[in-house]
């Protein structure tokens, strides 16, 4: 029996938790010990409440901050070190990694302070590569990520990410919009809100989730993926305007649910078909507001959509 522990600490995104989720419900199926190591209260409470109580599998909660994650061997009580010293493998997800004796993987799951120039992220980025210099492997979700890694790190990148076709009838004929809000800038919110603005019938646009109320636009929050799902399904187009993702789930999961999809020419909408996006140039209002036009316009009935999927199994085969 194989002993593996999953380093959680600091996940606490719905996407972090989301990716964290699937690789449970995998290894936790495996013939393996299994320990958890987690910081966040509400993601125990997900967790637990999704997950059966098997004597295979272990949880440990560290109290420890944020910013001393990277170093937790240098605080883990003896007997939690041991453990893991003791396994055959630890799987740090969240970015960031801490030295232990055992074979160790590191997630890149949020590519931002390797593209930011702030002094946060410069920080963020030492310690990222801090982590990637130490682990025997780095975990990515898709192929575009290796532009924002260091070259000297390549030999050790697993991509666990998959994609594949399906086609799908536009399910919406509404003429609806939606979108999430953020108040994360990466995310581009005011961007969204100021070409959505210029279109004439407001009540046909929904915001899912605003970091403050708007007047502009219909609101949406949702505390569940389910809800989420559901309101998406509401709309006939999916407005997405990140600069940058390391998947960009949302766009799988609105085509998917047959929605048209406007998003700007990135690296990570590069996997999508031509025709089954509607692509404009990064950070242009006029160009986002007239691709948001032909998508309204189109008379298209189904499109060829992208299935997103993880690969744990390349992992525990490397374990």
């Amino acid at each position: 029996m194989k002993k593996i522990v999953l380093n959680a600490c600091g996940v606490k995104s719905l996407g972090g938790l989301k990716l964290f989720l699937e690789s449970f419900d995998f290894f936790s199926k495996t013939d393996s010990k299994i320990l958890v190591l987690y910081s966040e209260i509400e993601f125990y409470k997900d967790l637990n409440n999704q997950f059966y109580e098997d004597q295979k599998i272990t949880f440990y909660k560290t109290t420890n901050k944020r910013y001393l994650h990277p170093f937790l061997n240098y605080f883990l009580p003896k007997t939690i070190l041991k453990e893991i010293n003791n396994s055959d493998a630890i799987i740090h997800f969240g970015n960031f990694g801490f030295k232990t004796l055992k074979k160790s993987f590191v997630l890149i799951q949020n590519i931002l302070p390797l593209v930011k120039k702030g002094t946060r992220d410069t920080i963020l980025k030492a310690l990222m590569n801090r982590s990637m210099k130490f682990s025997n492997f780095i975990l990515i979700q898709l192929d575009h990520l290796k532009e924002d890694i260091d070259i000297k790190f390549h030999s050790k990148i697993i991509q666990i990410g998959e994609t594949k076709t399906s086609q799908v009838e536009i399910s919406n004929k509404s003429g609806n919009v939606v979108f999430f809000g953020s108040d994360v800038a990466n995310k581009n919110y005011n961007f969204m809100k100021n070409v959505l603005s210029k279109l004439p019938d407001k009540k046909k646009i929904t915001v899912i989730n605003p970091p403050k109320d708007t007047e502009s636009f219909n609101i949406a929050n949702t505390e569940t993926h389910d809800e989420t799902l559901k309101v998406l399904s509401d709309s006939e187009i999916y407005f997405h305007a990140s600069e940058h993702e390391t998947v960009g789930l949302p766009l799988y999961e609105a085509q998917n649910l047959g929605l048209k999809v406007v998003a700007p020419l990135s690296s990570y909408t590069q996997y999508f078909s031509p025709e089954s996006i509607f692509l404009y140039n990064m950070n242009d209002p006029e160009d986002a507001l007239k691709k948001i036009h032909e998508a309204k316009s189109s008379s298209i009935e189904t499109i060829n959509t992208l299935n997103y999927s993880e690969n744990w199994k390349i992992v525990l085969e490397n374990i």
